[in-house]
């Protein structure tokens, strides 16, 4: 058997915390980066909600932290990969992890800095997919419906004729700073037989059980039947009317999003808003479970490409190559089998499998190493005579 030599205990712990802080800095650096590049994409669809529905912008702020948890299912395990793939390049290439191999470090203690990493970010990534995601995408949807379902900003425009919904027409003289509207006329087409017209002197909108609406103050309320021969008048000093139009959806915010629903909800059939979406929550839940080993794979993948066996620079392209396509393979993998699972509850077990699987592999590859290495007894005590 190979006997390993002896190194400083000192030395090892504190090239450990040399490189996980490495990898902790770059995986975080990665994260923002990514998350950044996504957000400004994707925050614009919320930011044009917020700015017609003349929102506050301390909605937008709210909206976009919110979602942020959703993209985090795939960003961070990826800018963990990069992380390892970027550290141990360097390491390389500085000749560090050639000197700490040829002083005798097994593969297993030079995984143990990844190791961690791959630990910390898996058990980031079940909180997020556990408790922050199901209750910040909550947030999110709430107040999407919410301003999906509010008053336009365009309403508030003077002397701008607007079709607010299918049937509804509405002219607003003034706007006040109190937020009060003045000298409003309203045509209301939206009953089959009748025609409504309205003119008041003040309005405000408002919300009523989510709902749009507006209060109006001293006006007159004129109807006229379709044929014109019937009439009737009303001087009201408060009215209410709805903004709404039977050809719209309902305004309730009865079925929830999967991604603001608990695990526990999505794997049990009643908690489904309909039977036939009940193989698609289920799958949801089962990837929920699982999706945060991810994290775990693909730093182990990143890891093993570059200790398993003799660290060399003249390898290291090659060993990245396969690192990525590995990487490539098992994200794949797993979105393949997830998709399946939607469709054939019985492959269920494949989407476990397809990281549970590389996850057992990856570290057989890094533990194997060391034990075949290990000195036999006798050897131990002749070393420590």
């Amino acid at each position: 058997m190979v006997m390993m030599p002896a190194y400083p205990q000192g030395a090892d712990m504190q090239f450990d915390r040399y490189l996980l802080a490495q990898l902790v800095r770059t995986t975080f650096a990665v994260t923002v980066t990514l998350v950044g590049i996504v957000w400004l994409f994707q925050t614009i669809r919320i930011l044009e909600l917020v700015v017609s529905r003349d929102g506050p912008f301390l909605d937008f702020i709210v909206m976009s932290v919110t979602v942020v948890p959703l993209w985090l299912t795939i960003a961070f395990p990826i800018s963990a990969f990069i992380a390892v793939t970027w550290v141990f390049q360097r390491t390389i290439a500085d000749r560090e992890l050639l000197v700490m191999q040829a002083s005798g470090r097994s593969t297993l203690q030079l995984a143990r800095a990844p190791i961690a990493l791959a630990i910390g970010v898996t058990a980031v990534l079940a909180l997020n997919s556990t408790v922050v995601l199901p209750f910040s995408f909550g947030i999110y949807k709430e107040m999407q419906f919410k301003l999906r379902n509010s008053i336009p900003a365009v309403l508030l425009r003077e002397g701008v004729f607007i079709d607010v919904v299918d049937g509804m027409t509405m002219l607003i003289g003034e706007k006040a700073e109190d937020g009060m509207a003045r000298n409003i006329f309203m045509l209301d087409e939206r009953a089959p037989n009748k025609t409504i017209t309205i003119t008041a002197k003040y309005g405000k909108f408002v919300d009523q059980n989510g709902v749009p609406a507006v209060i109006l103050q001293d006006g007159v309320r004129n109807e006229v039947n379709k044929n014109g021969d019937a009439s009737a008048s009303l001087l009201f000093e408060t009215h209410s009317v709805m903004i709404s139009s039977d050809t719209q959806p309902s305004q309730a915010r009865l079925v929830f999003d999967m991604n603001e629903d608990s695990i526990r909800n999505l794997l049990n059939p009643e908690k489904s808003p309909e039977a036939r979406f009940f193989n698609q929550r289920r799958a949801e839940g089962h990837y929920r479970i699982i999706s945060p080993l991810l994290g775990f794979v693909l730093v182990m993948t990143a890891a093993c490409s570059v200790l398993c066996g003799q660290i060399r620079r003249d390898t290291l392209f090659r060993r990245t190559a396969v690192n990525i396509g590995a990487a490539i393979i098992i994200i794949s993998m797993m979105v393949s089998s997830r998709s399946l699972t939607t469709t054939m509850p019985a492959a269920t077990p494949l989407l476990y499998a397809s990281l549970l699987g590389p996850a057992l592999a990856l570290l057989a590859l890094i533990i194997w190493p060391t034990l075949r290495l290990r000195p036999e007894p006798t050897q131990e005590r002749e070393q420590a005579a």
